[in-house]
């Protein structure tokens, strides 16, 4: 294999990670204390993905089979708009290629279209918000990937959007309705 081609795998490799810190939200806000900088979170995310800290934000991952759809969050958790954020995610796959994918605006998020055919090991998130540069890493994707079986979801979209399913309450990753308990 040539240089060139193990380059792009180098660099994923090598991405900048932030420093690990400890820090403990101010009174009022959430009550918990725990490690900045990219770690795995242990509260639930507002829309059913992945939550990593990134400097004073949270970067949530949501996985779709062809698309990654990505939020910012504030201290509280709270979506915070994506006027004027910009992005890019660089994908590692299971066959152990590396691609870079632009983020585009699509209502209170960012989405990437992931390749068709693509399975996703790692993403690096990388966004430019409110002047910062924010990134995020996300590992072992294909291990979280759904492996087609039924998923035995609480909650749906009430327009019935195809991969709206979720144990958990949010919004649909299509149409961004909230999605309701089924009966």
């Amino acid at each position: 294999m040539k240089f060139s081609q193990l380059l792009p795998a180098l660099l994923l490799l090598m991405a900048p990670v932030s420093l690990v810190a400890q820090h403990t939200h101010k009174p009022g806000t959430a009550s918990h204390s725990h490690q900045a900088a990219g770690e795995n979170h242990a509260h639930t995310s507002p829309h059913g993905g992945i939550v990593r800290t990134a400097g004073s934000f949270h970067i949530e991952l949501v996985q779709q089979p062809t698309q990654l759809h990505v939020y910012l969050l504030d201290a509280k958790e709270a979506t915070v708009t994506s006027a004027g954020t910009t992005g890019s995610v660089m994908l590692l796959t299971t066959a152990n290629k590396t691609s870079t994918v632009t983020l585009l605006p699509k209502g209170d998020h960012l989405v990437a279209t992931v390749p068709a055919g693509t399975k996703v090991r790692t993403a690096i998130v990388s966004l430019k918000a409110s002047g910062k540069t924010l990134t995020a890493r996300f590992e072992k994707l294909d291990a979280t990937t759904k492996t087609g079986k039924a998923v035995s979801a609480a909650y749906g979209c009430s327009m019935g959007c195809e991969g709206s399913a979720s144990d958990k309450p949010g919004t649909c990753p299509k149409c961004g309705m909230a999605l309701v308990k089924k009966s």
